[in-house]
């Protein structure tokens, strides 16, 4: 009986405690990836998004979690996910009895945060990231075993063993691998010799109606983000529709329009304009203005007009039937719904997607530091570009500062500039006053190009349309 106790408490001798092996900043890290993978399960798991399988293919399972209760929180995750109920994946979690409790729910939350910003290309990051950490908490459980073993006189060869196949695991894990250093040079060539050979078009590109912009800065780029600012009434949603009709009609790609500030009668008035010839957008508007009833002193006019909006018309007809242009107008302007919107738009395979504009999101956090709100906000929208390979245009205000300084605009001038700044691989500013015909697109940020230059532009009021001054 004292030789059965005796083995007992020397069971309990040879459990790791991982908090006092593991270094706090690694712990850390272990914890939080942790709660990355699974948050970002929890929020991005549906039909379309299969987040779930990202992180099986990668080998995790319950067992790789350091913590109890996020391993069982997998298990349930699991148990959820092989119902094949993906499309309420959340709700099916959350029917588990434990996350009623509130100290569980609370604990749900936390996690869902962590990996709101995580998923597809980024979650496999994570999740490979994962499973090495779990590899080395194994091998350092069972070298801390086998410590203990030999202190106290035990046989060790199985713990050995167990070593010796666990590392073989951990490199033919790591021997599989993606995107290494030697296969990323190997794939920088392979593209390197197909772009230059005849007849090449590069997919990334995405044509604008300004060919400085893009021979400068190698223009709107798939898989990233890019920020275009100026004052109130500058003229900054008609240029962007301006790159929406270039886009289309130059690159054959898909577009999306999501604003904040005006209607899809709005949107789509604008656009019509744009597609005519000297049609006043007040008749777009409010096509009551077009009776002919109205018009009995310039017939001709009239007849000009509507031979204009056909032509629009006819066009319209075959956005819609290529289904290249798609509009949204947006009532609520919570950061969680705007995502949402803009992550839809990629998934249907839009290219360039436009937001109109950033400062209208209202934050939840009330008195959080804007500029991290900011940046978080912006982080999101990097990630939808990199995962679905489009590029987003955020719309932003720019305050008044520069222009009562009589000076050039400059990044700060940028509520929250330091996450835009960050974030945006082209930052764009457009300077025109309200009552002139003549503008200036300054380039103030270009990661593949050239900073610090502007565009000379001139502005038609009549079709709400840019276009460069030497391009006339």
């Amino acid at each position: 009986m004292m030789n059965r106790n005796f083995n007992l408490q020397r069971s309990k001798v040879l459990k790791t405690d991982l908090s006092n092996l593991l270094p706090p900043e690694v712990l850390d890290k272990t914890r939080a990836t942790e709660k990355m993978v699974l948050g970002a399960i929890l929020n991005h798991q549906d039909e379309t998004n299969d987040q779930m399988k990202l992180v099986l293919d990668e080998g995790v399972q319950a067992e790789d979690f350091s913590i109890p209760r996020i391993g069982a929180l997998f298990e349930t995750m699991m148990e959820s996910y092989q119902s094949r109920n993906v499309g309420d994946f959340l709700e099916e979690v959350l029917r588990n009895r434990h996350y009623k409790d509130e100290a569980y729910s609370n604990f749900l939350m936390q996690v869902m945060d962590e990996g709101d910003l995580i998923r597809n290309t980024s979650l496999t990051f994570h999740a490979r990231a994962l499973k090495n950490l779990s590899f080395e908490r194994q091998e350092i459980n069972l070298i801390a075993q086998i410590g203990s073993k030999l202190q106290q006189g035990e046989p060790v060869s199985e713990s050995y063993e167990l070593l010796d196949k666990l590392r073989e695991e951990k490199a033919a894990y790591r021997r599989g691998e993606k995107g290494t250093f030697v296969n990323g040079l190997e794939e920088w060539w392979k593209d390197f010799d197909v772009q230059r050979s005849e007849g090449f078009k590069d997919d990334l590109e995405i044509k604008t109606h300004l060919p400085s912009l893009e021979e400068e800065t190698q223009g709107l780029r798939k898989s990233e983000v890019s920020v275009l600012a100026g004052s109130p009434g500058s003229g900054k949603s008609a240029l962007a529709m301006n790159f929406i009709l270039a886009a289309v009609n130059g690159s054959k790609v898909k577009t999306s329009l999501i604003s904040l500030e005006m209607t899809v009668s709005e949107i789509m008035s604008r656009l019509i304009v744009q597609m005519t010839n000297d049609v006043p957008l007040k008749v777009v508007l409010d096509p009551s203005r077009l009776q002919p009833n109205q018009w009995s002193f310039n017939e001709k006019e009239l007849e000009r007009i509507l031979t204009e909006i056909e032509k629009a018309r006819n066009w319209t007809n075959r956005l819609l039937k290529e289904k290249v242009f798609d509009a949204k107008a947006l009532d609520a302007f919570q950061p969680d719904i705007v995502l949402k919107t803009v992550e839809n738009s990629a998934q249907s395979g839009s290219d360039l997607i436009i937001l109109d504009h950033i400062h209208r999101i209202l934050f939840k956090e009330k008195g959080g530091n804007f500029t991290e709100q900011m940046t978080r906000l912006m982080v999101s929208l990097t990630e939808i570009a990199k995962s679905y390979g489009c590029h987003i245009l955020a719309l932003s205000q720019l305050n008044r500062d520069s222009s009562k300084e009589g000076r050039k605009p400059r990044l700060t001038d940028l509520k929250g500039s330091g996450g835009i700044e960050e974030n945006a691989s082209l930052a764009m500013f457009l300077s025109r006053d309200l009552d002139s015909k003549e503008a200036i697109l300054s380039i103030l940020k270009a990661r593949s190009g050239r900073s610090g230059w502007i565009i000379p532009m001139v502005f038609n009021p009549k079709r709400l349309t840019f276009a460069e001054q030497y391009n006339l």
